[in-house]
């Protein structure tokens, strides 16, 4: 197999492995998309509480239900459920966790009467939980806490003692939740209240929204994984098919390039008594240039008007012939 048809082979072989990797590639971004689940959910919240009350003769009972003010020296514990509903439009496996915090933050006035932290100390309410639920299509989870209102007052007051600041403390309860849906996407939430510490009056604050819908498109890791994989071999493909297609074709050129110059070398030799080599190039003014499609047909036209050809050798190769007011030229 000679040079030419070999350099004719590895470009068609390269040049199908290119078009068959464009196409691969092509087909899995238009043709081959995964089917992305579509998830609807709702996030459904609530809170609801009592407050229990130190030994006194002024109420008649142990307990003040929510949603009300408080004397604060008159409370000893707040009873609170909070209540986190997670619902879907699908069945689905679902993992979750969740937990308990509380943050007691004292604020103390500067001198421009703007409010500025400068305390806070975390208290872990309830340890994180965590499960997984297979085909469901809702989670309820409820959790009742205790909160001892007279410890965290005491515990502030104490600092501001210690310290000799005045405080306004509040303790913000917050529960913090996450939902993983097929091992991929999450959503995460939380319910906040917070409770005033060192006022006066007591009350408790809601920091959340009751009510949430969303959506989620899910599709499965190791599909995205896959898809990923396969651009980059692909594309690693298309790259070493391009090389070697740039590189069969300088080679061919260069090949092509060098036959053209030994057949040229061996026609000059052949016909040195028409052809001269000049080392500047003819001036061509006033003259109808006229070009040559072979050599060979330059040559025959030098011998028939038993003209010389003038070979100008230097970064472009040309030969004339000139006829009276013509020029014939060839270009290699």
């Amino acid at each position: 197999m000679n040079n030419n048809k070999k350099y004719i082979n590895i470009f068609t072989v390269s040049a199908v492995i290119l078009i068959m990797s464009i196409c691969s590639i092509a087909y899995n971004f238009y043709f081959n998309k995964d089917k992305e689940i579509t998830y609807n959910y709702t996030i459904q919240k609530n809170d609801d509480y009592e407050v229990l009350l130190k030994p006194n003769e002024f109420y008649e009972t142990e307990t003040l239900k929510s949603g009300s003010y408080y004397a604060a020296n008159s409370i000893s514990k707040y009873i609170i459920n909070l209540k986190h509903d997670f619902l879907l439009d699908k069945k689905t496996n679902l993992e979750y966790e969740y937990n308990i915090d509380a943050y007691l933050i004292g604020f103390a006035k500067t001198n421009d009467n703007q409010d500025k932290e400068v305390w806070n100390r975390k208290f872990i309410i309830k340890e994180k939980n965590k499960d997984k639920k297979n085909n469901i299509d809702k989670i309820n989870i409820s959790e009742e806490i205790n909160i001892d209102y007279e410890y965290y007052n005491n515990l502030a007051r104490s600092y501001e003692r210690m310290y000799k600041i005045t405080i306004d403390s509040v303790l913000k309860v917050r529960f913090n939740i996450s939902y993983i849906i097929e091992n991929s996407n999450k959503v995460e939430d939380f319910i906040e209240l917070e409770i005033p510490i060192t006022s006066t009056i007591s009350e408790v604050k809601e920091n959340y929204e009751k009510n949430i819908n969303g959506e989620i498109v899910n599709e499965q890791e190791n599909k995205k994984i896959t898809k990923i994989v396969s651009y980059i071999i692909s594309g690693i493909i298309c790259l070493a098919s391009s090389i070697v297609i740039l590189i069969s074709i300088i080679k061919n050129i260069k090949a092509q390039r060098k036959k053209y110059d030994w057949k040229l070398k061996r026609i000059l030799k052949n016909n040195r008594d028409i052809i001269i080599e000049v080392s500047t190039e003819p001036n061509l003014e006033n003259l109808k240039v006229i070009n040559i499609c072979t050599i060979e047909d330059l040559i025959k036209l030098a011998e028939q008007s038993q003209r010389n050809i003038l070979y100008y050798n230097r970064n472009i190769k040309k030969l004339f012939v000139f006829i009276d007011k013509y020029v014939y030229i060839y270009l290699p």
